[in-house]
């Protein structure tokens, strides 16, 4: 049994408490119906309350179960390295068979030693902190990004391939050299080269005066209305041209001045003027708000610090963005 062999390797430290044994036991059911995450689970928890070898070395054991070498690297790291050196028998079967362990999980991971340079205060390995004084990380086969953050603010990155079982050193180094805090205190000030000519107009990188909110919000709703009122115009207009329709339809083939009396053909032909009226008046609606719409963009897009000069050639137009 998995756990047999680390209960025989804990021989000696004191009673557990009667939580860890609840956990312990939960634990080894969870494996028995291969529900591994779970067991791994509650063994973080045991660790979390007694902090014993032996739950490192059987998270590291289930994590190495899960494929999840990385993660069974270093745990099985620790493992070894906090194990006494064996006594009995059956202490150095169990030792022989971390080792074993251990070698298996080294050669599906690949392994980065970061060497960071004077300076450096921070590392991350896939955006993911290393812990201080760490050197030796333990990834996945393929590429990894590596970054480096300097004490004054520096970030470096570089990005490693490294191959399962294999160890590849890492120099992490900063864009520029960093001096100690009473360094800098101590250097003396440099000769200083005369800077370029400051350019005119407004500094790079100062605030521009924004568009109108006024006039923006004024434009905008004035495009909404435009083309509403045209949308409904159209509609109207084709509801009176329907009903022009149906009023000829209805005067028969004989034409409507012979077949209707004056006043039905009055109606249609008022009907009609008026469909059409409508119809104009919804074009020029939606013309009138899709001009509005578009000018009212333009004047937020437009550059507010537009030049527009007049040349022999025609206009010149300078646009700083």
């Amino acid at each position: 049994m998995l756990f047999a062999a680390a209960t025989a390797h804990a021989a000696g430290p004191p009673e557990r408490s009667r939580p860890v044994k609840e956990l312990i036991r939960e634990a080894e059911a969870a494996v028995a119906r291969l529900d591994i995450a779970r067991a791994r689970e509650l063994w973080v928890e045991v660790y979390e309350i007694e902090r014993s070898n032996v739950a490192m070395c059987t998270m590291g054991q289930l994590d190495a179960r899960m494929g999840r070498w990385a993660e069974a690297m270093v745990e099985l790291s620790q493992c070894v390295d906090q194990m006494p050196a064996p006594r009995t028998k059956q202490e150095r079967s169990l030792y022989e068979r971390r080792h074993a362990d251990l070698a298996r999980a080294r050669t599906r991971v690949g392994e980065m030693v970061l060497v960071p340079a004077p300076g450096v205060v921070g590392m991350l390995v896939n955006g993911r902190g290393v812990k201080h004084g760490s050197s030796r990380v333990y990834v996945p086969p393929g590429q990894h990004e590596v970054t480096a953050v300097g004490e004054d603010g520096q970030v470096a990155r570089t990005s490693v391939k490294v191959e399962a079982g294999e160890s590849k050193p890492v120099p992490l180094t900063l864009d520029k050299p960093t001096l100690a805090p009473e360094d800098r205190a101590q250097a003396p000030p440099g000769p200083r080269a005369p800077g370029p000519a400051a350019p005119k107009g407004p500094p790079q990188g100062a605030a521009r005066p924004g568009p109108d909110l006024r006039i923006v919000t004024t434009g905008a709703m004035g495009s909404v209305g435009f083309l509403v009122t045209g949308v409904m115009c159209l509609q109207s207009a084709q509801g009176y041209a329907l009903e022009a329709k149906a009023a000829w339809a209805r005067a028969g083939e004989g034409g409507p001045v012979r077949s209707m009396p004056p006043l039905g053909y009055n109606e249609m032909v008022d009907t009609a003027a008026t469909g059409k009226l409508m119809s104009f008046l919804g074009t020029g609606s939606l013309i009138v708000g899709a001009a509005a719409g578009a000018a009212t963009l333009v004047y937020v897009w437009w550059p507010n610090d537009t030049e527009i000069r007049l040349a022999a050639h025609g206009a010149e137009v300078r646009v700083r963005w």
